[in-house]
Formats: C-alpha cells, sequence, structure tokens
C-alpha cells in the first residue's frame, strides 16, 4: 500500500523533513515523490508509490490541469469512482481512481464529496485557493492516517505515526483522524 505524508507549518529544515518522509518509504517501492506546494512557505508532501492502477502518471502529490490550485494525496481504493465519473460527466485525465476526489470537491465540496465515495482510503485535500486542508478517511479505518498537530498551526499528516516523529521541538501527541464520511 501506499504512504502519503505532508507538513504544514513547519520550520524545520529540508533535510528533517525529507528523513520523516523517508520513514515510511516501505509502503511504496515503485516511486517517491517530496514535493513543496508552490507560493506557500513551509507546505509539502511526500509520497511513496505502489504502482497498482495508471503506472506512468499515477504519481502523487495528484494535480491535474483544471484544478491547479488542488492537491492531492490519498491511499487506498475508491472503489465507485468510474461509476462516479460516468454519472456526474467528469473525463478523467488520468487512469487513477483518486481523481475522482477533485472533481467531486470541486463540483460539491468536501461534505458530498465524502458522503459519495465508496471504498478505503486515506486523502488530504490542499485547496490552495481557499487556503484549506481537508482531511479525511473511510468509516472504517482501513486506511489509517496519523495526525500531529499543535496550536500554532503546525500540521503533520501520515499514513503511520513513525513519519511525524521528531518533528517540531513539542512532545509528539498522535491522534487517529476522524473520517470525514457519515
Amino acid at each position: 500500500m501506499c504512504g502519503i505524508w505532508a507538513l504544514f507549518g513547519s520550520d524545520e529544515c529540508l533535510s528533517v523533513q525529507v528523513t520523516s518522509a523517508m520513514r515510511i518509504a516501505h509502503r511504496g517501492p515503485d516511486a517517491f515523490r517530496f514535493e513543496n506546494v508552490n507560493g506557500f512557505t513551509n507546505c509539502c508532501f511526500g509520497f511513496h508509490r505502489l504502482a497498482v492502477m495508471d503506472q506512468l502518471y499515477g504519481m502523487q502529490p495528484l494535480r491535474i490541469k483544471k484544478f491547479p490550485f488542488l492537491w492531492l494525496c490519498y491511499n487506498g481504493e475508491i472503489y465507485n469512482h468510474l461509476a462516479l465519473n460516468k454519472k456526474f460527466g467528469f473525463k478523467p485525465q488520468m487512469a487513477v481512481d483518486g481523481e475522482v476526489l477533485l472533481h467531486l470537491y470541486d463540483r460539491f465540496g468536501i461534505k458530498k464529496m465524502a458522503a459519495l465515495l465508496d471504498g478505503v482510503f486515506a486523502f488530504i485535500l490542499l485547496d490552495t485557493e481557499k487556503k484549506k486542508v481537508f482531511v479525511g478517511r473511510d468509516t472504517y479505518g482501513v486506511r489509517p492516517l496519523f495526525k500531529l498537530s499543535t496550536d500554532d498551526g503546525f500540521l503533520a499528516l501520515c499514513s503511520e505515526a513513525k513519519g511525524t516523529v521528531g518533528l517540531g521541538p513539542f512532545f509528539v501527541f498522535i491522534d487517529v483522524t476522524r473520517s470525514v464520511c457519515h
């Protein structure tokens, strides 16, 4: 299974961030990407890929030309992505199931998007236009997502708790995120 990692509001140097993201390298042996978000300081994504679908174009953070303000990292599978694409007339640019999240979010917002999903998944969706981060996972928590946050705006998210260890000058508090779906 893939490994997703994101950091928002960190003053840590790049080497500390990459080292943190690499703690979950075993989750995705096919490829790795670490990417800073354009125009947003201290905001980055890490992704370890296990290529199951669209081996050429399925790298993350997932971004498409139609929504340049949306950044998506997700793990798992959206079982009903084909049915949702057909029902709402979406024209996917890639053969990855997660692209439907971008289309649904743009058309309906986060709550309806989450309510329409069927599958096992965890996601981190950044909307740079609205300056908001949305985090969700399947109702049963099949694909876990761990959160580390502070009152001053620091947020770290990862598929495994160990991907947040050593970030920031504070004690690590790990909380399993709640589902946005139901």
